[in-house]
């Protein structure tokens, strides 16, 4: 930019002193008789008159041109902060949910639980029923949320599904999959919607 406004003001210079050069020399020649000395004054003139106002254009113009690029970056920080406030406002943003604890779940509707704390709910109630529960969940479950011990011993694989579509018959296989690999006697699923038709043969929704 710096580079730009000197050359600018290199090219402005040349030019007024030229013109001063030439209305200098016009005036000289219309009037006889001036002395030789008048001569070159009117050059060196000329060529310190084009310097100060080649100078004068050069430092306006880069004032001007720092003053529009001020003026775009506030607008753009503008722009930006706007966008930012938008965005904060937005409800397609996600904000962090609050954990809930083991009281709110189980005063909760069940139809606003997450999945995570619909199986936290099942855990507080097996385990208000008298069975060890074990958390399973995550990569590798194997359709198996809980792992429930009773008195006997024997272990029951549970699945949870706050779902609202149909439980299909895949998951009732996959939990019997899962029954075996956690080496347990039973297996169940808790929905809170239903299931399908392939599902409820599928042993009469036994596994």
């Amino acid at each position: 930019m710096a580079k730009t406004n000197y050359a600018e003001g290199r090219q402005v210079a040349h030019i007024l002193r030229g013109l001063f050069i030439l209305g200098g020399l016009g005036i000289y020649f219309s009037i006889p008789g001036l002395h030789w000395g008048f001569f070159f004054g009117i050059l060196f003139g000329s060529i310190i008159l084009g310097e100060v106002f080649g100078g004068m254009l050069t430092r306006k113009s880069r004032r001007e041109k720092k003053a529009r690029k001020s003026t775009k970056s506030a607008n753009v920080r503008r722009s930006n902060t706007i966008k930012t406030k938008n965005n904060a406002n937005s409800p397609s943003v996600k904000t962090p949910t609050k954990k809930l604890t083991d009281a709110q779940i189980i005063k909760a509707d069940v139809r606003t639980l997450s999945g995570t704390d619909f199986e936290r709910l099942m855990e507080l109630y097996y385990i208000d029923q008298g069975y060890t529960v074990q958390r399973v969940g995550g990569s590798g479950d194997h359709e198996v949320d809980l792992i429930l011990k009773g008195k006997e011993g024997y272990k029951i694989a549970v699945q949870c599904k706050r779902w609202k579509q149909d439980v299909g018959n895949d998951i009732v296989l996959r939990l019997k999959a899962g029954k075996q690999v956690h080496g347990c006697y039973d297996a169940w699923i808790v929905t809170t919607s239903n299931f399908t038709k392939a599902a409820k043969n599928t042993r009469r929704g036994k596994v």
